[in-house]
């Protein structure tokens, strides 16, 4: 048996600027028989279908946090979508993970009914705690997902492509903030060595920065450390209280409240976790301190802009052309920013929101 909860607002937002809260559909779905537990959120179709990864993790907090979540992921992903200059909307969907991986397929396969029935709204993909081979089987579902393998006809795990934008984001960010785009010796701090920021340490690596990196599974972060000859931290709080060149986030949202950013020793916070601060206030603590933060949707966006071609069916070079362009709007909001003495999360933000407006009026 399953329970379906739709809730709807108008089939176009009807707000000048896209509030927090303003998502045109939200679904939330459970299934009894395979204890699935879904939630879609649908923020913006202004410009295109709405696109984000499924997110299969555990909330303590049960439905209440896991709608939170992925309210504040979706509209995330409209700004990701429009800075990026894409044809998209944001969208995002989570799994509320119960530790059960026995009815994992099961509940893939509800999940990807539930995508279907939405009728294009919105499309998903690989994220936190999903694959590729999970893409793949939705994909025998719903036409509705990207992501997939090169075998089933998709452009394969777009991570490689947001560690590629996240580790162009610092490297323009540490030219801003202290003069040089050069990483030899850069002392840089990762947290989180998942499918991206493993991919990103290692290039951090690759280009002579001295990279010092957590993980919950600490296997993990030795296993890391071991190939390239970098540092382990012990955790996330000690890279915190560390002094580095950069910070790069690449685990959970919410890390950088504004206590912690008060007492940051680093010139840039730039990683590729969604959502880091936990409130714009944050942005301008960082602001007064003389520490740059590259918006995260600005800096994560190759792996959007890698499943836009997917979707789109777009020629290889395209997602180069793309990657250029989103990499030049980004100086355009840091250096803007600067000029007004504003942050480049505020500049970022008005910029992706006045695009996603100007569709709107134009329709």
């Amino acid at each position: 048996m399953s329970v379906t909860i739709t809730t709807r607002t108008a089939s176009r937002p009807t707000s000048p600027v896209l509030r927090e809260d303003d998502h045109e559909r939200i679904v939330v779905r459970q299934d009894r028989d395979s204890g699935l537990r879904l939630i879609v959120a649908v923020h913006s179709t202004v410009l295109g279908p709405s696109l984000g990864g499924m997110r299969l993790r555990r909330y303590p907090g049960g439905l209440r946090e896991a709608l939170d979540d992925v309210m504040a992921l979706a509209r995330t992903m409209t700004l990701k979508a429009s800075a990026a200059g894409l044809g998209l909307g944001g969208g995002k969907a989570v799994m509320l993970h119960d530790g059960d991986e026995s009815k994992r397929e099961q509940r893939l396969v509800a999940a990807a009914r539930a995508i279907d029935e939405l009728g294009g709204a919105y499309v998903t993909a690989e994220d936190i705690g999903t694959t590729t081979t999970d893409m793949d089987l939705i994909g025998r579902h719903t036409r509705y997902v990207v992501g997939r393998s090169p075998e089933a006809g998709g452009l394969g795990d777009p991570s490689p492509v947001t560690a590629e934008t996240v580790f162009q984001a610092i490297r323009r960010a540490l030219d801003t903030a202290t003069g040089s785009a050069d990483l030899d010796s850069r002392r840089i701090g990762v947290i989180g060595l998942g499918k991206v920021g493993s991919a990103l340490a290692g290039k951090l690596a690759d280009a002579g920065a001295a990279v010092v990196a957590c993980d919950l599974v600490p296997e993990r972060a030795e296993r890391f450390a071991d190939e390239h000859g970098a540092s382990v931290a012990p955790s996330a709080e000690a890279l915190l209280t560390s002094e580095l060149d950069v910070l790069a986030p690449c685990a959970g949202g919410g890390l950088i409240d504004e206590a912690i950013a008060g007492s940051l020793g680093c010139a840039v916070v730039a990683g590729a976790a969604n959502n880091q601060l936990t409130s714009r206030r944050v942005a301008d603590v960082l602001r007064r301190r003389g520490i740059l933060h590259v918006p995260d949707f600005l800096a994560n966006s190759g792996g959007l802009i890698h499943v836009s071609a997917e979707w789109y069916d777009e020629a290889p070079e395209r997602e180069h052309e793309r990657i250029t362009a989103a990499m030049e709007r980004l100086e355009r909001a840091i250096d803007e920013a600067e000029r007004a003495d504003s942050t480049p999360l505020e500049v970022a933000e008005r910029q992706a929101l006045e695009r996603v407006e100007a569709a709107r009026v134009r329709a």
